[in-house]
Formats: C-alpha cells, structure tokens, sequence
C-alpha cells in the first residue's frame, strides 16, 4: 500500500464508520420505495443474519421481464423464480424450482411442465400455472429495446427475432422485419399477442404449462433459467396497473420505459427473499420470506427452509475508498473489488480457496480475516465499443465540435475502417491485463468467448502496435472527409460507468497511446452515471465507450447475437456496414438452423474472424476474477452463469461467529 493510499484511507474510515453509525441508530433517508408495506430495516453486518454488500451500481429495474443487466439480475434472482435453474455450480445441468418435472415431446416441439403446488406469492396469493403462461406472455408484448426478451422469443417464433415483440425504435439504420409482428404476423400486435397465448397454455386443474414451439431449440431450458424467466402474480400485477391479460389491450404495455413500467420498483416473487425497501442511490434491502416454500434442498447439500441470513443490506458505494474502508471496518460482509485492487486486498485474506478446481481452501494468513474465492474464469468480456453513426439530435458534447477541426470529430469518424484499425492497434492490452487484472485474464479474438463452440485460438487476433496504429491513422487521412487528421487532429470522449476503475484503465491506456502517435490526437477519459451511461449508449450517443457481457446461457449464439446482429444489445447502435451487417446476420441464423457441433463451428470462427478483419470493436478482455468476502460467511459457491463474483444468491448463504 502507497503512503497516499493510507493517506486517502484515513478519511474514507471516518466516512465509513459514520456510515455504520448511522444504519445503527436507524437514520431514516427520503426517495424509498418499498414493496408489500415491510418494515425498513437498518444494520450493520455484526450479526450472525444480517448479510451486508456494498456494491458500485444499482439495478435499472426490478421487474424481471425488463432488466438486463447484473446489478438488477442479482436482486431479482433471490425475489423472483424460474421454473428451472442452473444445478449449483453447473452450466449445464438443471433442477426444478417452480416446476416439479418437464417432458419434451418425441419431435422435440412441445414442453410440458408440472407446476410446483402450495407455493404463495410473498402477498399471500397462491401460485399457479397460469401465473408462469401470464408471465411469459406479458415478458413477449412487454419487450422493451435492448432487454432480455429475444431470448425468450426466439424459441417461439424464430432465430430471426432480433429486435423483440415490436420494434418502437426510430433509429437510424435498424433493419426492420427482425421483430415478431412485423415480420410475422403483418403488423397486427392482437394477432401477434393471441399467437403467443397458444403457444403458452396453462391449465390450472391439471397444473402443468405446455409450450409449444415451431421447431426443436436445443438451449431452451437455459433460455428460461436466468432472472428473466421469473415468474410473477397475475393478479398483483393487474392491481398495480399492469397488462391484464387482454391481447387487445396488450400494444400499451409494449417497450416502456423504466419509469413507466408499473413493476419497475415493486416486486412479489416466491422466492426466499422480499423486497423491503429501495432507497434509490443509497441502498436495497431484502428481508427473508418466513415462509419459503422449499422443505426439501434442491441439490444434494444444498439449503431448505427459511433463509438462515434474516436481512440483506446492499449498499450503493460507487467509491473504492469507502468500500475498502467498510471491508475493513466489519461494516460489509463483501465488497465489488476490481482487479486492480486484489493486492490492495490480499494482505487482509487468511484463506484462499479454489471454487473452479479443487473447491479446497488454503490457509495463507494466520492474521488475515477475510476468506477469497481464486481463478475463477468468467463467461464474460469486456469490450470497447465503436459507435460508427453518432446521434446529434439536439447536439452532442462527446464527439466535441462535431467537425475534424481539432475539438471534435465528426458523427461518421469511426465508421472509417482505417481509425477503427488505428484505434484496435493502439490498445495495450497486456498493460491493460497487468494494471487492471493483476496478468489474469485472457484476450479473446472476437466476441465468442475460449471455451464455447467455435472459439479458434489460432485465428486473427488483435494486437498492440504503435507502428500500425500511426500507419492506419496516416492511411485513414487519405480517406474522405479525413484530409485534415494530421494537421488538425481531433477530440473525442471516452465514456464509462461511475465507480469501475477498470474501464478507466483501459480508457486511459488508448488515450496515452493515441496521442503518443500524435499529440494532436485527444481522446478525454470520462465517466456517467450507470442509468444514464446505459441510456446513451441505446440512443447512438456515446463514440466510444466500454461495458461488459455476461453470458445469459452456455452457447456462442448469446454472443454473437449482442455483438454483432442487426437487433443486437450492442451491435444495434453501432451502426455496421450495411452490406456487412446482412452477412453477419445470414451466418448467425445458419449458426442456429442445425444442433450439430461440427457444422455450426466453423461458423462461429468466421464470425469471429469477420469482427477482427473489420475491427468492429476493441476485444479487451475474458477477466479471470476474485471474490473477499468476510471469513463468518459461508455457503457461497461459483456457478458463472448466475452466481459469479459480482452476484450472489443469497439463500445458500449463512454466517458463523
């Protein structure tokens, strides 16, 4: 630790400690939303059932149909249940939850799942089948841009499905004809929303759900098992002034805002834990249903019955300092610790252990107090963005004057292959995985991901080389609407989201090497809010930027599908190559038109290839990461579809003294 370390730690503790005084004495703040009236709780983590987190970013949304990012999936994971979920630490393997048993038929099209009996909603209403085809259904017709619904919808009506239910989107350059009532149904929602209804048919009496597909999908279990596949209470929902079930009435209820979503900050799940208050900005916090309905574990070893951790505290600290000072302090059982922290943190650990591997613990530290999880190889990547057809409306402060004149760039600056090249040849991606990753992390050479089908470790990668950079920059001034890059240089933002000092590494390392080509060339390093950071980035409005992708099930189409199809999460505002665009779009539903392996990866390979070739993006890093959590917290496990280190289910979690 650097003696100005120590010098900014002294101050974040008296913070710190200010703040623990002040969840002690109960200290009531404005702006709290609170579900189904609970009481608010205030604490610190001293308490063998209280379980404190301190975490960067809050959730965009708690209703499960619309959020889709992290910092939501880990609330709504533990409040709301799929009808299956991953087998503890499996990628591959599934229990039931809200389902007791499911069958396929012999042509592979139609499921039909046994609903759970005697389970309660946490209001007290009874669960039933009707509630999974209501929750289904109204996830279909809600299918807000840039949310989670395409994995859902494909199943039902098609690999083509890129966009969701309906496209709202005005953008510029959306491909129309990739959304289920346009390009099925000719435009008509109500057909669209009864079609959907058939397919999704629950019977009550006999509790079972069948869905009925037009053809096999081979990942449709791990299509329903993450966050979004949580069932919810027809019956509450309707009350709090959501869709009623009525496909003439449904168009309303599509693509909404967050604050126009009646469920955006209320919840009523079956599972372990309630939501009691959301305190926006500050804090959430999650109060364990009495009641769960799980008598029996859903894997060997695993808990049953009421949560044994009574209260959880997850507090909004985009501030490293301070979160280090709670680590420390005792005021949090575990923190969001970038990589570029772990050595600020080992000295604190009294055993490692090895979740990934051997599963074993090793003592390290008899002073230590905290216990790490190690080498735990993410299904995910960090990627730098290129936005090659910036949105001005209204104007833009991140792309500076607008014009090549040396305080800005115009709209179309990255849509020029050679900058974008310049920019990929600029980034130090080995300082990048030293500063930020302490070495542990893993280049990969395009959007698929080492270890998912089609990964070619020997095919084009990307690659840090200042003499390349220089040439490309040289060679894109000869390009149209360039001749002044030289002389005039240019000005643009780089844009990440408050509190990850990861991406500010990596935004700061292209900034240096850009402007070592020439001077003239500034890049300017910056940071927004995670709601508003998210909102740009939809809307075209960021050039360059930097967020991450976390596996949503265990196949290379959910990474090729946000990356690079024309309805993508990501690819959809960054505005390809027409002519491009429709190539990567007819490989990735070649890629989903057969189940076998040895023709589908070579498709994926050139998947690959083809984003390295046209630089579609900075492929940055597959991040090998830690967890520090408090030694009197045990149970957690790694599983890095939905319990990696940044989220956890709490319901295995207990805590000794």
């Amino acid at each position: 630790m650097s003696k100005h370390s120590k010098h900014v730690l002294g101050v974040v503790l008296v913070l710190a400690l200010a703040i623990i005084a002040a969840w002690s004495h109960g200290t009531a703040r404005a702006n709290i939303t609170q579900s189904l009236y609970l009481p608010l709780v205030m604490y610190n983590s001293g308490s063998a059932t209280n379980f404190v987190e301190a975490d960067i970013d809050e959730p965009l949304s708690l209703d499960p149909a619309w959020d889709y990012e992290t910092a939501g999936a880990n609330i709504i994971q533990n409040v709301y249940e799929p009808l299956v979920m991953y087998k503890r630490d499996s990628v591959t393997d599934f229990v039931g939850v809200l389902a007791t048993d499911w069958k396929t038929s012999a042509d592979g099209k139609t499921w039909t799942f046994t609903i759970r009996k005697n389970v309660k909603f946490h209001n007290g209403d009874t669960f039933q089948p009707s509630d999974v085809a209501y929750s289904y259904v109204r996830g279909f017709i809600q299918s807000q841009m840039g949310g989670p619904q395409w994995i859902m919808l494909q199943p039902f009506f098609g690999p083509t499905v890129s966009f969701g239910f309906l496209d709202t989107s005005v953008r510029p350059g959306d491909k129309t004809g990739d959304d289920v009532v346009n390009s099925l149904y000719n435009g008509n929602f109500v057909a669209a929303c009864q079609a959907a209804q058939r397919m999704i048919v629950a019977d009550n009496t006999a509790g079972t759900v069948t869905m009925t597909m037009p053809a096999p999908w081979g990942p449709f279990l791990p299509s329903i098992a993450n966050a979004w596949g949580g069932i919810i209470d027809q019956k509450w929902a309707v009350a709090q002034g959501d869709w009623d079930g009525n496909c003439a009435d449904a168009q309303k209820f599509n693509d909404p805002s967050a604050a126009n979503d009646p469920l955006s900050s209320k919840m009523n799940g079956t599972g372990p834990y309630m939501l009691s208050q959301w305190q926006k900005g500050n804090q959430i916090t999650l109060t364990a249903n009495p009641n769960y309905w799980a008598t029996q574990p859903l894997w060997t070893g695993g808990p049953s019955g009421a949560p044994k951790i009574k209260n959880i505290l997850i507090k909004i600290v985009p501030d490293w300092g301070t979160r280090f000072a709670m680590l420390t302090t005792g005021g949090a059982d575990t923190i969001d610790v970038p990589s570029n922290y772990y050595p600020q943190v080992d000295p604190l650990v009294k055993q490692d252990c090895d979740p990934a591997g051997t599963g074993q613990c090793t003592p390290v530290n008899a002073n230590g107090f905290l216990t790490s999880y190690q080498n735990m190889t993410q299904l995910s990547q960090d990627t730098m963005f290129f936005n090659q057809k910036v949105n001005t409306t209204g104007g833009n402060s991140f792309i500076g004057s607008g014009q090549l004149d040396g305080n800005g760039v115009p709209p179309n600056f990255l849509a020029d292959l050679h900058i974008r090249k310049a920019m990929v040849a600029c980034f130090d991606y080995a300082t990048f995985l030293q500063q930020a990753r302490n070495g542990q992390g893993i280049v990969p050479n395009g959007p698929v991901i080492p270890g998912e089908l089609g990964y070619d470790p020997n095919g084009p990668a990307q690659k840090f080389d200042l003499a390349t950079c220089q040439s490309e920059f040289a060679a894109a001034a000869g390009d149209p609407g360039l001749a002044g890059l030289s002389n005039n240089g240019f000005f643009m933002d780089f844009v990440y989201n408050t509190g990850n000092s990861n991406r500010q590494s990596a935004g700061q390392i292209l900034a240096a090497n850009v402007a070592k080509v020439n001077p003239k060339f500034h890049i300017s390093v910056i940071d927004e809010a995670w709601s508003t950071f998210l909102k740009d980035q939809a809307t075209r409005r960021l050039p360059l930027y930097m967020l991450g992708w976390l596996e949503d099930y265990h196949d290379p189409n959910d990474w090729v599908m946000p990356y690079l199809s024309s309805g993508g999460t990501y690819s959809s505002s960054q505005s390809f190559d027409p002519t491009l665009q429709n190539q990567l779009d007819s490989l990735i539903h070649q890629g989903l038109a057969t189940t076998d392996p040895a023709t589908r990866a070579p498709i994926y390979s050139q998947l690959n290839a083809l984003s390295i070739q046209n630089a579609l993006d900075i492929f940055v890093d597959t991040p090998i990461s830690r967890r520090y959590e408090q030694q009197s917290v045990q149970g957690w496990f790694f599983n890095p579809i939905y319990q990696n280190g940044n989220t956890t289910y709490y319901y295995v979690l207990s805590k000794g003294q």
